[in-house]
């Protein structure tokens, strides 16, 4: 039989400069505490950090609120690190913003905040509505060697 351990953590950060650096600590230790590889968990905080400087910059939140939600499980030899970033802004249309992307090889140092969490994490999920805010739910995984 296979035991699960499972670890959660909610945060709200006011939208703040550098604000996104205690939330990718936050999340930073909770993979470590389950096991993570530094690789994983690097990635997964980058994503963090690029989830969290998104709603700040974009989310136009009267609260000025970032929701933060983390559940990490530790089942036999994987491990699932699942984090929620929220905000209760003007949502927008993930597909138009993608379209957007500058194409590769081109010099544009901003705007690539939805393409290294893509790159980064596992599944990435986004709900965005114009009057409920939105957020994005992704996923990184390991399997124990």
């Amino acid at each position: 039989m296979t035991t699960t351990d499972q670890r959660q953590m909610e945060l709200t950060l006011p939208m703040v400069p550098d604000i996104e650096i205690a939330a990718a600590r936050a999340a930073g230790n909770l993979a470590r505490e389950l096991g993570m590889s530094s690789e994983k968990v690097d990635e997964m905080m980058h994503a963090v950090i690029e989830a969290c400087i998104n709603a700040r910059e974009h989310g136009y939140c009267a609260d000025n609120r970032i929701y933060l939600r983390f559940v990490g499980t530790s089942q036999g030899e994987g491990r699932r690190i699942d984090v929620w970033v929220t905000d209760r802004g003007k949502g927008f249309d993930p597909d138009d913003e993608r379209s957007r992307r500058a194409a590769p090889g081109t010099a544009h140092k901003r705007g690539r905040g939805l393409q290294l969490i893509e790159a980064h994490m596992d599944e990435v999920d986004i709900s965005t509505s114009r009057d409920g805010g939105t957020t994005i739910h992704m996923v990184k995984y390991e399997k124990k060697s």
